[in-house]
């Protein structure tokens, strides 16, 4: 007889709660609106919404401020160090094939030296720069 009464009682209380929440407005529950002139949007976990006005990117992305490149702030932007490293390398590049020229100046007047050098007459010698 107990175990009815506590049936009941457990019966009652469940009805009295579902009446209670059935009273209560949707609005308590958590109002959700939305500005005039936009509409909702529903999101999954970890998804962000980018407005119109905004420029979106990839969370990995290295986003630097507009003002970062200025002169003389000791930063300098991937766009200019990418012109400074190709300007250095044409350098390099000029000042190797120089430096191979040079060498290959030197090799040929120690060769016209030495040739007029040991030659037996004015002819041969003038041969050896030619």
């Amino acid at each position: 007889m107990n175990e009815t009464r506590a049936a009941k009682s457990t019966h009652q209380q469940k009805l009295i709660l579902i009446i209670i929440l059935a009273l209560i407005p949707c609005g308590a529950w958590g109002d959700f609106s939305c500005p005039q002139g936009t509409s909702a949007a529903c999101l999954n976990s970890g998804e962000e919404v980018c407005p119109g006005s905004a420029k979106c990117v990839d969370a990995d992305v290295v986003c630097f401020d507009k003002h970062s490149c200025n002169p003389g702030s000791d930063f300098i932007c991937e766009s200019e160090y990418d012109e400074v490293l190709n300007s250095y390398n044409e350098a390099v590049k000029q000042y190797n094939d120089l430096t191979l020229e040079n060498v290959n100046l030197r090799e040929r007047r120690l060769e016209q030296k030495n040739c007029v050098i040991n030659a037996s007459s004015l002819e041969d010698a003038i041969r050896c720069v030619r």
